[in-house]
């Protein structure tokens, strides 16, 4: 497969990921600077992430994009950009 700069997402799907990734930049924003001043504790970040269903979300949009970067650049180098991502586990 050869790469170029151009591809096609559905707006539908686009406009969802903005919407999710736009609420979870600014809420993490809000939630951790109400930690760093003893505001709130880790059990607020938890509460969030359950009540607004986080980790669902982050998983379909990770599935959209990955969806594209198979169909541009081929299963192999879609999986190569995975396995290069920061993976913490405590």
């Amino acid at each position: 497969m050869t790469e170029s700069d151009d591809c096609t997402v559905s707006m539908r799907d686009m406009k969802r990921i903005a919407g999710d990734l736009n609420e979870f930049v600014v809420t993490f924003d809000q939630i951790f600077s109400r930690m760093a001043f003893g505001e709130a504790g880790p059990d607020l970040l938890v509460e969030y992430m359950l009540n607004r269903d986080v980790r669902a979300r982050l998983a379909e949009a990770r599935k959209v994009v990955f969806e594209v970067l198979e169909r541009e650049l081929g299963e192999e180098a879609a999986d190569d950009i995975g396995e290069s991502g920061f993976r913490y586990f405590g």
